[in-house]
């Protein structure tokens, strides 16, 4: 059983400790490191290593340290690192500064800075993302447009479609793939428009690949026009576009059955795996002729077909392909190799674990990890006698995944000889497979201190429950008489305290060793770190008067507090925990907000403002079915005459459902809101796109036509709806 699995019992053993909880008190045990680091950006050292420390307590991420952040950011406006260590924090709180900083012409770093904003994803940075698409530095407008990927938002697909005119082909085929990622309807007007522009082959071949994954029948045309082209690239997407629509099989073969016996191998791949059921003694046939080819490329694409498709042929032809000359052809016949069934996968598979060629041996090694039944005795065999780095790298994944104990004593000796490349990986798995006894003994074999080789040391130990890890950190960061030495362990403390928020990788023992820090902690809220109990009524009422005031003049640190300290002692106030929530949504901390909402809504779900609350938080991490989940609950606890609630509901209920489309309830919801804020443009619009996409082209049609008179001149949206109207 994999620490994960482990992992997953004793969360269930300990329901009552929150993941944050365990986070909080990992970073009271790195305090002495932290505050060292914090210390070292203000001492006399080099740039050099006040800039590592400053990435390091980015990547640690206690709240307290974000002042150094921001004043290192405004002391240092020429150089990368303090946005980079923002960055790393993803807290909301240095957004207008980041912003204000790219308003300045002679700014410098200004794609790390966009880039910085799409980590941290906070909607104030959406419209000034929207502007700088049109920048003049390409990289600007790359992360840019990332940045407005990930945050999502509602005029983000049309501010994208923008680019698809951009000078910069490099550009083009980026947001393409963006656009493809974000799949939403609204982008196939402008995709099409760009392939009928399209004057390069490569690039009408991509835009075919990000419709593609649209599969909507409107489409076919477009496609037919990709069938009909002389260059394969764009003839071999055009097939895959055609076999992932909805169309009759008969109606199928017949568009693409001209394309047996191509001489472009991508093309015959496709061709058979849009007919394999439509015409599969054809396509039996086909494959036949892919495998007697001199041309190893067209034999691996018929391996590449065998691992996709079901075949009456497959475990003959992939049984010839395993012994093919060319390593690349046996490597992706191995993938075909897994769907023939656990038995005859193991026979197929296990002889390429001694094949000559390395990448095959690895591939083989990662085919095993996906068959339950697979002789764990052949894989330690193979690791004893190993000499290539990549295929080591994926033995230990699968030693780790099964936990192979029987592999520790082979995992020593081989750290021993202090193999350079697989150090870290091997002392991973030690940590992974709970091997406490060898970890005390390999550290005279891992040299000078080098951040690579220790980072994953020290995490080993704390997977094992050693907490005096923190302890020898905070030692090592002690002046040193060279720099270089006490940079390598301020890289260090950035790693492990990255590696402390990740709760779900934690190990069993090591949950059970923070947890008795995590009472203790908890307990010392209770007692002398905190005031007095709330005893009384009056007194309840009196501290959330004072909470509420810090919350109103948006000192959101002390209202979390006294909010906190309500919640503890009355962990059935609502109102308390609504506002905790919404001041550590303010904070940037939306994972506790989220977790603490979640609780509020299952113990009284008519609180209508943490449900409201909490839907936007499924929204902006575009948590679609939560989404539409927690509003279909809350609905019906929301007054018909409450018309803000009403129109916050069905508005994003409505969106929640486009985006999975869902498109009977999307329309049902967008109605119910319009009634409620007939002026709402953008539930008109995604209306409007949900009658076209169940084919109610008039009522489409007329709500597109009172928007083309509505929308300014300039709106991002109004060049999208007239060309809806002209395909209508």
């Amino acid at each position: 059983m994999s620490h994960h699995k482990h992992n997953r019992q004793h969360r269930h053993a300990e329901p009552e400790i929150e993941a944050f909880r365990y986070v909080k008190t990992a970073r009271r045990l790195l305090k002495p490191a932290t505050t060292r680091l914090e210390a070292m950006v203000s001492e006399d050292f080099s740039d050099e290593l006040k800039f590592e420390a400053l990435l390091s307590l980015g990547r640690i991420g206690d709240p307290e340290s974000l002042q150094t952040l921001t004043r290192a950011f405004q002391e240092y406006p020429d150089y990368i690192e303090p946005v980079t260590a923002l960055g790393h924090y993803r807290s909301s709180t240095p957004v207008a500064k980041l912003l204000e900083r790219l308003q300045d012409p002679d700014s410098l770093y200004k794609e790390e800075i966009v880039r910085v904003l799409g980590e941290i994803g906070d909607p104030m940075a959406t419209r000034p993302l929207m502007e700088l698409l049109r920048d003049e530095d390409r990289m600007v407008r790359y992360y840019s447009a990332r940045a407005l990927h990930k945050m999502g938002g509602r005029d983000v697909v049309q501010a994208l479609c923008g680019l698809l005119n951009d000078p910069d082909e490099w550009i083009v085929i980026n947001v393409l793939e963006i656009l493809s990622k974000m799949r939403d309807p609204e982008a196939i007007p402008a995709l099409v428009g760009q392939f009928e522009i399209a004057r390069d082959s490569r690039l009408k071949a991509i835009i075919i690949s990000s419709l593609a994954p649209f599969a909507e029948g409107r489409l076919l045309k477009t496609f037919e026009s990709g069938l009909a082209s002389y260059d394969p690239r764009i003839q071999a997407n055009s097939v895959e576009a055609v076999s992932l629509l909805k169309i009759p099989a008969l109606e199928m073969k017949r568009k693409l059955k001209k394309f047996y016996g191509h001489p472009n191998n991508r093309v015959r791949a496709n061709l058979c795996i849009a007919l394999a059921n439509a015409d599969a003694e054809a396509v039996t046939e086909e494959l036949a002729s892919m495998l007697q080819s001199r041309d190893a490329p067209t034999r691996r694409s018929a391996a590449y077909v065998l691992a996709r498709i079901n075949n009456p042929k497959r475990e003959e032809y992939v049984h010839q392909l395993l012994a093919d000359e060319n390593f690349g052809v046996r490597k992706m016949a191995l993938k075909a190799a897994l769907e023939l069934g656990d038995m005859v996968g193991v026979r197929e598979i296990q002889p390429l674990l001694s094949d000559e060629n390395q990448w095959v041996r690895r591939e083989a090694v990662e085919c095993a990890t996906r068959i339950a039944d697979f002789p764990d005795d052949a894989v330690i065999g193979l690791f004893k006698k190993e000499d290539s780095p990549p295929v080591v790298e994926y033995l230990l994944k699968y030693i780790v995944d099964r936990r192979l104990i029987a592999a520790i004593p082979q995992i020593f000796e081989r750290i021993k000889k202090e193999p350079e490349e697989e150090l870290p990986w091997l002392i991973a798995a030690l940590g992974h497979l709970g091997a406490r006894e060898e970890l005390g003994k390999v550290k005279k074999f891992l040299g000078a201190v080098r951040s690579g080789v220790y980072s994953e040391y020290y995490k080993a130990l704390l997977l094992n429950g050693d907490l005096n890890v923190f302890e020898e950190l905070a030692a090592g960061l002690k002046d040193k008489k060279r720099e270089a030495e006490l940079q390598v362990w301020v890289k260090i403390a950035g790693v492990l305290g990255e590696f402390v928020q990740q709760t779900d990788a934690f190990s069993r023992v090591l949950l059970d060793a923070l947890t008795e820090e995590v009472k203790r902690d908890m307990e010392g809220v209770a007692t002398f770190d905190s005031p007095a109990p709330i005893s009384t009524a009056s007194d309840s009422e009196s501290l959330m008067k004072e909470g509420l005031a810090f919350f109103e003049s948006r000192d959101f640190n002390r209202a979390k507090a006294i909010f906190e300290q309500i919640s503890k002692n009355d962990s059935h106030n609502a109102d308390a925990a609504f506002y905790l929530a919404t001041s550590l949504y303010n904070l940037g901390d939306m994972a506790r907000s989220q977790e603490i909402l979640e609780a509020t809504i299952g113990r009284q779900p008519a609180h209508i403002e943490a449900g409201i609350l909490l839907g936007q938080i499924y929204f902006r991490r575009k948590e679609w079915g939560k989404l539409a989940n927690c509003y279909e609950k809350l609905k019906k606890y929301v007054p018909a005459d409450d018309r803000k609630n009403v129109i916050r509901v069905y508005g994003a209920l409505g969106l929640a459902y486009f985006n999975q489309k869902k498109y009977s309830e999307a329309i049902e919801a967008l109605n119910l809101g319009l009634q409620a804020n007939p002026r709402d443009l953008s539930s008109s619009y995604h209306l409007a796109l949900c009658y076209y996409s169940v084919g109610e082209t008039e009522k489409a049609r007329r709500i597109l036509e009172t928007l083309r008179k509505t929308l300014p001149a300039d709106s991002q949206v109004l060049k999208n709806v007239i060309e809806l109207l002209q395909r209508i």
